[in-house]
């Protein structure tokens, strides 16, 4: 039996409304899910809808199987064939109408994928870049394949095709060879074998419903009743699929989001979606649900704060009946480095009161700027995965050119194989066998079998050429900085032009942050070699692995993908101008958005954090205008700075006399001399090469390499004298 005393007032009459169309507009953690799975199960057990004439629409397969549990736990029922995303459902009517658009029934669909190897084969057979146009690169032609589609562009018409062209500045009669060639070729083999991609789905239910009316009719008299959540996010041709399935007679659709939370612009989603809807059913009941359950009366003092500067928003303000908990903190460092160790010290502070790992998230607007916290939450043994994103020193643009950086001081063979043919030299896997079978028989190292020219099975002069091409760097970075040197091999490689070439120079921010990380390293460590810097990362690239499969560990992820996530703790890290909003950013609106989302993840506290020169080549200034629009009646600023003696440092140390730090220490003193053999908690056994005060050097063996403690820190004991 449907119990309904559990919900609020507003829950309890979007639950029990009357039929017709009713808006809810369910601010962050107002229990839109509960209330959407208890009216499915309303509609059911008080108004009789049998479970089948119920269509469901979410955006996710995760959030379909949620919705179906749910509604299962409160009436017993698992008859819900109906709920599902916009594409699942889509399949569905495809699967049984399409042949009345004259295509077989029997499609396949290709994934994302299989349409990046088709529009290269397109490019290979036609020589688009040969002969055609070299500028188009393979995402810019998915991207426009899709918008031709979806705006319904006759690219074939001359006029039309060029001015369409125009909107992406490309005005050359080449590229509109080129977009011509590729689209039709496109098109012409999905239709040879039956294929459709992930949009076709959208498109063909389209047609089918506009124009078959018996097939429109068909489908209207089976659905008796129409949910969707996460309305926010739907897009055009959604939406008018949606009101094709609407049965005019009783116009019974009930959709669930929150237009403050729309953040996905970028995949077709429309902060008015909501408007339209209104002038689409201009008797549609609207129902506010704003009491959250989820976070602190400050929390949501700060976010009420920052979304009501959007303009055009449907009014609401969060209350909540929890305590006020702690103010928003806000902390600004003088470095990435203060910024990501304050994190780190926060979290290690917060863990010793009894928080798990597992509590905490980070989040940050972009994926390049969890660099500098992973180095310190990696300092501090703290335990993290990524959602959503690959390791900072793991990506692959990263593993590259740490690799050209270790043969500058060595002839590493896994560095060798991983660069040989990065950027394209032509060099190809089967030639490297032959030369790795080549060093194994005869016992020569790999380097040096790139310079032999006679009796060998593979084209010598392409690899004596690669190792020329190393010795030449060597030459040419001798007497530069590490950054200097990193810049240096950039530029002779030509590195970033090859990521042109693959139609990634997004990765060119991941570059610029090396780049910044290598320079961060030099202004810590006097003199610092390329050799020191490579025993640093390997701490980072050989021991972060180990802390992947325990559960109990810190999330790092971008706002976007912790959209619908939560924790007791937040920490909204690289809060600065030019990266929060982003530089290139004109829609400040929906920006204000991404940030409104971060915040109200928060359950218990919110920190959120910046600090001056991040990225190489970033122009950052100060914090995020957003702070400001908080205001500083809903701040409370952290003061004190976090300052690391050292990345072996485990502990911390405050310059303004912060004092709690001080069970990191030995209370009594310690004597230190030269040639002292000491233990590590991290670095394992090492020897006191010298002593200056309160700061040891310690050699440790490799590939820790030589480090600066201070000397009564507890993660050192002598083990000899």
């Amino acid at each position: 039996m449907l119990n309904l005393k559990e919900l609020n007032q507003n829950q309890l009459s979007a639950v029990t409304t009357q039929n017709g169309p009713t808006i809810v507009v369910a601010g962050a953690g107002t229990g839109k899910t509960k209330v959407l799975t208890t009216r499915i199960a309303y509609l059911i057990e008080h108004e009789g809808f049998r479970p089948s004439s119920i269509l469901a629409i979410t955006f996710t397969n995760k959030a379909a199987n949620e919705m179906k549990f749910r509604v299962n736990k409160l009436i017993g029922t698992k008859s819900l064939s109906w709920i599902g995303t916009y594409h699942s459902i889509c399949l569905r009517i495809l699967k049984e109408d399409i042949d009345k658009l004259n295509r077989a029934k029997d499609f396949g669909i290709i994934d994302d994928e299989d349409q990046m190897s088709l529009i290269r084969e397109i490019y290979r057979v036609n020589k688009i870049t040969q002969n055609i146009c070299s500028t188009i690169k393979f995402k810019k032609a998915i991207q426009l394949i899709e918008t031709i589609k979806f705006e319904k562009i006759n690219i074939n018409d001359f006029n039309i095709g060029t001015n369409f062209l125009k909107r992406f500045q490309m005005y050359s009669i080449d590229e509109y060879k080129a977009i011509k060639i590729i689209f039709n070729e496109y098109r012409r083999k999905l239709l040879m074998n039956n294929l459709l991609d992930f949009n076709d789905l959208l498109l063909l239910t389209e047609e089918l419903l506009l124009t078959r009316n018996d097939i429109r009719t068909k489908w209207q008299n089976k659905f008796k009743y129409i949910l969707v959540d996460e309305f926010q996010d739907t897009n055009e041709t959604q939406f008018n699929i949606l009101k094709m399935l609407i049965d005019p007679l009783h116009n019974n659709i009930f959709v669930v989001g929150d237009p403050d939370q729309s953040i996905y612009k970028w995949r077709g989603a429309y902060e008015w979606i909501f408007k339209d809807f209104r002038r689409a059913y201009p008797n549609a009941k609207l129902i506010i649900l704003d009491v959250n359950y989820r976070s602190t009366k400050n929390i949501l003092l700060g976010s009420n704060a920052l979304i009501k500067n959007n303009y055009g928003r449907i009014e609401k303000s969060l209350v909540t009946n929890n305590n006020s908990g702690e103010k928003i903190k806000y902390y600004y460092g003088d470095s990435q480095s203060s910024e990501g160790l304050f994190v780190a010290k926060k979290i290690i502070e917060l863990v010793k009161k009894g928080y798990k790992y597992s509590d905490i998230g980070i989040l940050y607007r972009s994926n390049y700027l969890s660099r500098f916290c992973e180095d310190q939450l990696m300092n501090n043994s703290i335990p993290y995965k990524i959602f959503g994103g690959i390791k900072f020193y793991q990506r692959k643009e990263i593993k590259d050119l740490l690799a050209y950086l270790k043969l500058m001081i060595g002839e590493d063979e896994l560095s060798i194989k991983r660069v040989i043919n990065v950027p394209t030299r032509g060099i190809g896997e089967r030639t490297v066998q032959k030369i790795e079978e080549y060093s194994q028989k005869n016992n020569i190292s790999f380097f040096d079998c790139l310079e032999l020219k006679e009796n060998v099975d593979w084209n010598m002069k392409l690899a004596n050429n690669f190792r020329q091409l190393i010795i030449d760097l060597r030459s040419k970075i001798q007497n530069l900085t590490p950054s200097k040197a990193l810049i240096k091999i950039i530029e002779s490689i030509g590195y970033r032009e090859y990521l042109k070439t693959l139609d990634l120079e997004e990765k060119n921010e991941n570059i610029d942050e090396l780049i910044n990380a290598v320079l961060t390293f030099e202004n810590e460590h006097e003199n610092a070699t390329i050799s020191d810097y490579l025993q640093e990362i390997s701490l980072y690239t050989d021991t972060s692995e180990q802390k992947i499969n325990n559960d109990n560990t810190v999330s790092l992820m971008t706002v976007h993908v912790a959209k619908g996530s939560e924790y007791k703790i937040v920490f909204l890290i690289g809060f600065s101008g030019g990266i929060f909003p982003p530089n290139k950013s004109t829609d400040f609106q929906e920006e204000r958005r991404i940030a409104y989302v971060a915040i109200t993840r928060a359950k218990e506290m919110l920190f959120i954090t910046c600090s001056d020169g991040y990225s190489f080549g970033t122009n950052s200034s100060g914090p995020s205008i957003f702070l400001k629009e908080i205001g500083n009646e809903n701040l409370e600023e952290i003061k004190q700075e976090y300052k690391s003696i050292s990345n072996a440092d485990l502990g911390w140390y405050n310059s303004k006399l912060y004092s709690n730090y001080e069970d990191n220490y030995e209370e009594k003193e310690v004597i230190f001399n030269v040639g002292d053999v000491i233990s590590h908690t991290l670095f394992g056994s090492g020897v006191v090469i010298d002593v200056k005060g309160d700061i040891l050097t310690i050699a440790f063996k490799s590939p820790h390499g030589i480090k600066s403690i201070i000397k009564n820190h507890k993660s050192i004991k002598r083990i000899k004298k």
